[in-house]
Order: C-alpha cells, then sequence, then structure tokens
C-alpha cells in the first residue's frame, strides 16, 4: 500500500493539473506593474532581480495574471506537472543566471509567507502544494546540488589556495580583465595588489572596496624593488600578467627568501607547460593546469546540473500521479511512469 503524507494528499486533491505558471524573464522585475489590490487575493506573484511569476490554479484567472506583466512582451505558461517541475527548477536556483544559486529558495519561502498571511482561497488552495515543493526543494538540493560551485577560474584559484583566513597575505600581480575577474574571490586573508601602473591597482582596489567594505586591501606603490618585497613578505601569490623573462628570476628568488614556510604561487599567465624558472618551485600551478582542472570541475559540474534538471521533472510526473516518494510505489503508478 502507498503511504503518503497530508500535504501530498492536499496536493493531490488540489489536482496538479490545475497548477498554471507564468513567467516574465527580465532584466529587473521593478518594470511590472504594480499588483492591483483588487487582484492581490487572486494570484500569487513573486517578484526577484531576474523574473516575475505569477501562480494561480485554473484558466479563468490567466487573463488577469496577464495584466500584471508589460504589455507586447513574451510570457512562459506552464501548467499541470510542466508549472510544477517549473517551480522545482525555480527554487533550487537552476533557473537563475548563477546556477544552483541559494537566495531564491528564501525569496519564494518569503514571498510565500507575506501572501498567506492574508488568508485568500487560493493561499488556502496552494498551501499544501507549495509546503510540498519547499520539500522537494530540499530533496533535491540535498541529493544532486550539495558542493555545487560555480566553474570559473576565480573559483577555481580560491579552491586552491585553500582556507586563507589564517594565512599571511595573498599577493595579486596584475590589475588587467583577468585580475579584476579573480580578484573578487580572494577573500580569506588581507590582499595585496600591485600593478606595473600603480594607478590600475588603486582603481581595482577601489571596485573591490565597492563589493566589500571591509575587505582587507593594500595597493603595493612603488617599482620594482616594492614588488620584491611583498613576494618576500606573502604568504600566496597568484600571477596575471604574462611570463617576464628579466623580472621572473628575481621573483623567484624573492619568493625562496620568504620568512613563510609553504604557500602557493599560481601563474594565470604561463601556458600549458607552465614557464622557465617557475617550474623548479613545489606547488606551482600554471594556467595549463588550472584550465584542466576546470574542464573537470565543469564537467562535474554539467552532470550534476543534468541529474537534477530531470529529478525536477521526476518528482513534478510523481506529484501528479500522487507518489510522495522518489520512486513509484504501486504496479499502477509504475506502469503510468513508464508510459509517459
Amino acid at each position: 500500500m502507498t503511504h503518503r503524507t497530508s500535504a501530498a494528499l492536499a496536493c493531490e486533491s488540489m489536482e496538479l493539473r490545475l497548477l498554471n505558471v507564468l513567467q516574465w524573464r527580465a532584466a529587473h522585475s521593478g518594470l511590472a506593474p504594480a499588483l492591483q489590490t483588487a487582484t492581490a487575493d487572486k494570484l500569487f506573484l513573486i517578484d526577484t532581480c531576474q523574473r516575475r511569476v505569477a501562480i494561480l490554479i485554473g484558466r479563468d484567472e490567466l487573463a488577469l495574471a496577464r495584466q500584471q506583466f508589460p504589455g507586447d512582451i513574451t510570457l512562459e505558461h506552464f501548467e499541470g506537472p510542466d508549472a510544477y517541475a517549473f517551480l522545482l527548477r525555480f527554487a533550487c536556483g537552476l533557473e537563475s543566471k548563477l546556477i544552483a544559486e541559494t537566495e531564491i529558495f528564501g525569496q519564494i519561502k518569503q514571498a510565500w509567507r507575506a501572501f498567506s498571511e492574508h488568508g485568500s482561497e487560493l493561499a488556502r488552495q496552494l498551501s499544501p502544494c507549495m509546503q510540498q515543493l519547499f520539500h522537494d526543494a530540499k530533496e533535491i538540493r540535498a541529493q544532486y546540488l550539495v558542493g555545487l560551485g560555480s566553474a570559473s577560474y576565480g573559483s577555481q584559484v580560491r579552491r586552491l589556495l585553500g582556507d586563507e583566513s589564517d594565512c599571511g597575505p595573498t599577493l595579486l600581480v596584475g590589475a588587467g580583465q583577468l585580475a579584476q575577474v579573480v580578484a573578487p574571490w580572494l577573500t580569506g586573508s588581507q590582499l595585496w595588489l600591485w600593478n606595473r601602473t600603480a594607478q590600475r591597482a588603486r582603481e581595482l582596489a577601489l571596485e573591490l572596496a565597492k563589493r566589500s567594505p571591509k575587505r582587507a586591501v593594500r595597493v603595493i606603490e612603488g617599482g620594482a624593488q616594492a614588488e620584491l618585497e611583498a613576494w618576500r613578505a606573502a604568504q600566496q601569490v597568484v600571477i596575471c600578467v604574462p611570463p617576464d623573462p628579466l623580472r621572473d628570476q628575481a621573483r623567484v628568488d624573492a619568493w625562496r627568501e620568504r620568512t613563510y614556510q609553504g604557500g602557493r604561487i599560481i601563474h594565470l599567465g604561463a601556458g600549458a607547460q607552465g614557464a622557465a624558472p617557475w617550474n623548479r618551485l613545489p606547488d606551482f600551478v600554471s594556467l595549463g593546469a588550472l584550465f584542466e582542472m576546470l574542464q573537470t570541475q565543469s564537467e562535474l559540474r554539467r552532470r550534476q546540473l543534468e541529474r537534477s534538471g530531470r529529478a525536477c521533472g521526476e518528482k513534478a510526473l510523481l506529484r501528479s500521479l500522487g507518489s510522495n516518494t522518489s520512486q513509484p510505489q504501486s504496479w499502477e503508478d509504475l506502469a503510468a511512469f513508464n508510459a509517459v
């Protein structure tokens, strides 16, 4: 016999086939018209910085729902199990630009809390399904998305450096486009910036201060000697400039003179085979090695996202069949599942 929670039974009794969702993807949902008081209890609207979503039961209110979006735009419409699958992807962060981000789950819960406090008929009808949605989203995140990081040079550099909170300063050499991408990820310890043109380093420091005012950032002022002194005092170094035969040997010598033990150099300007004299240093990572790690990470990430996306669709189908588990529980459910 199939065992089901009261939430799943209530969600089934609402008939998932009646669930309708409209979505408008936008740079900012603030461009959408404000919800009219007369319709506030007939639609559940969720506004984020990336989209506006309207949730309703049945098709009778679809025309009313469309009025809550700017005219002359393309809306995505989901119905029945497809609507539930979309809401699962939405809650799991799979529809976000930053894939698998966690903040959206809290935003949806907060929006639901505010809507349900009005005690409308729609809130009463949606309540069991929303509770089931939150349960399923947590389950999918725990099973497929835990530990899923973003695949980028910055994220990979951060992984390689590990926990910098108890380490000495991290020296970032360069202030160009690559350094600007990597710098925000170097959050564990004090960050030192050096660039051949000091003004570029100061501009990067100002950008970092805007993002994180309390971030400890220091610009190394001066020329080559000031840079070498920073090498002797740094715990970690990230290089975002091309190899320089005239400077690199002095940098390696300064690194060997450090008071710190351990540490790592990540050279994002060195090719697949690295470059002399860096290759003779222990714990040296070249751009080529980093790229190989990034490819592996991207492939693992892709597989995780594919599995989580399929899980959302499977959950929606099982909910439409009235099942409360991740697998069909009866021969009838199994037959229906395989027939779809």
